[in-house]
């Protein structure tokens, strides 16, 4: 499997600078894909009760999906739940036996299709993988995994991919945005942005707020939950802690791992060494990512499960061009924006759809020593109101169920 995987991406890497030689053996692959599975399972039966949950390729059990998956949960215990993991090793393979009428099933394996084949309903956070071929009778639900800064898909008019053509990114997303019946959006704003960016129709926008950030308005001041989560990171109550949270970069890719990564710019003593030991550090890097980094004064919680939990427990958050901040936005704490490589990465690499300048809800800094001074400085006063009236304008707690009695009044 790894052999594998190795040299899909070696191929992938290679193609990606020749747009019409990417299109074209991207087109026949998806072709020939879709016409085995439509042949291998077109007299599979669909069961109406079946759903079928996965978040970021089976990587984590969290985001919108775990929110809907607990609601639905909630409603009807007779339906058959199935959780699409990364591994029979996965830390949440217990905990999601334990549930009645949930099963799991590992990515791209044999039963990882015959799932997809046979449930109804697709909750998913992330792209699927294109062989998997939608009947008619089933609804396929993208949640996504966040509200964009930096512009996605269709709209992505500069750069280039280290997987990729431009041609062939295209295509990706016509291909897999061909398949949705709804997209779940939490305002006006991000509405707008999908239906551009994955070639959408109005009528598929569920506009009803994220699922996922429930958990972040009804536990913002639920002190005894900060404190499980601190203890289970082993952070002292008390201490101060900030969560760096960056996204990643398509030019950061290893010709000799054939994956991205990222090192942390700021696990550097002439970063930490202006923090004393009151202050813990916490690392989120983006799930398509890893480093060879070792972690000294940072806590490496890359592999988290649910990063609602990092926010809740963060007195400070500090990102890039990640869209973490629109969510880290409803605690109404200080957001900073590490941006050293901002001319290459607005120019050069990706773009961005807000004037971050006038737009963002919190200070940019672009040198290591303003970012201290800013997270060190006494002004604390921080109202975000004004954000999040024009981007979070729906959370209230209650998203899940509104998302959930709308597909079902829906379906």
């Amino acid at each position: 499997m790894i052999i594998k995987k190795r040299t899909i991406s070696y191929i992938k890497h290679k193609l990606s600078s020749n747009d019409t030689l990417d299109l074209l053996i991207k087109k026949i692959v998806v072709f020939i894909a879709q016409i085995k599975f439509r042949s291998k399972y077109h007299s599979t039966r669909v069961n109406p009760n079946k759903f079928v949950f996965e978040c970021f390729q089976g990587k984590n059990v969290s985001d919108s999906p775990w929110a809907l998956y607990k609601e639905l949960y909630k409603k009807n215990k007779d339906y058959k739940f199935y959780w699409v993991l990364n591994s029979d090793n996965h830390p949440f393979v217990s905990e999601l036996l334990k549930n009645k009428n949930t099963k799991i099933v590992i990515y791209g394996t044999k039963q990882y299709d015959d799932v997809y084949a046979s449930s109804k309903y697709w909750i998913t956070n992330c792209r699927l993988p294109f062989r998997l071929y939608k009947k008619n009778e089933q609804k396929y639900v993208q949640c996504w995994h966040g509200t964009p800064l930096k512009k996605l898909g269709l709209d992505i008019e500069v750069g280039t991919h280290s997987t990729t053509s431009m041609e062939g990114m295209r295509f990706s997303y016509h291909t897999d945005s061909s398949r949705y019946d709804f997209f779940v959006s939490p305002s006006k704003y991000a509405s707008k942005r999908f239906c551009s960016s994955f070639n959408l129709l109005e009528e598929k926008i569920i506009e009803l707020g994220y699922p996922r950030n429930d958990e972040l308005i009804n536990d913002k001041n639920n002190h005894q939950k900060v404190n499980d989560i601190k203890d289970k990171l082993s952070i002292e109550r008390g201490k101060k802690v900030i969560l760096y949270a960056p996204t990643w970069r398509d030019k950061q890719f290893s010709d000799s791992n054939l994956n991205y990564y990222f090192d942390n710019p700021l696990e550097n003593n002439k970063f930490t060494d202006n923090f004393d030991d009151n202050v813990v550090f916490l690392f989120r890097g983006h799930y398509f990512t890893s480093t060879n980094q070792a972690s000294k004064r940072f806590i490496d919680v890359s592999e988290y499960n649910n990063v609602n939990d990092l926010y809740l427990i963060s007195d400070a958050l500090v990102t890039d061009y990640s869209s973490v901040f629109f969510d880290y936005a409803l605690l109404n704490r200080p957001i900073y924006f590490y941006m050293y490589d901002r001319e290459h990465y607005e120019n050069e690499a990706r773009g961005f759809y807000l004037d971050i300048e006038k737009e963002l809800p919190g200070e940019i800094v672009s040198e290591m020593g303003g970012l201290v001074h800013a997270l060190k400085s006494t002004q604390k006063h921080i109202d975000h109101k004004n954000f999040n009236h024009a981007f979070n304008p729906l959370e209230d707690g209650q998203s899940s169920q509104r998302v959930i009695e709308r597909l079902f009044v829906e379906l």
